[in-house]
């Protein structure tokens, strides 16, 4: 398995589900805090507070969430690597 790619994958991957989730707050918050609080066991999503998201703060997330991603699969290709040698 080469790191590089599985971390290109896995960014690209996580990316996708990045922007659904994000546009799927945007048109319905509520069915997404629905599924999202039967996800967190116990917590009721829709008593938080709400702040709309701006479009700043959804580029801020995706950049993040990429970068946190493709660092996430590089390590788990590398680790992957050192155990299967084993």
């Amino acid at each position: 398995m080469k790191e590089q790619a599985f971390a290109n994958a896995f960014a690209v991957t996580i990316a996708i589900v990045y922007v659904v989730c994000a546009g799927w707050v945007v048109v319905s918050r509520s069915t997404f805090m629905g599924l999202a609080g039967s996800w967190i066991h116990g917590v009721n999503m829709k008593a938080l507070p709400y702040t709309a998201p701006t479009a700043a703060g959804l580029v801020f997330g995706l950049i993040t969430a990429v970068v946190a991603s493709w660092v996430a699969g590089y390590v788990f290709a590398w680790l992957y690597k050192q155990f299967s040698k084993k």
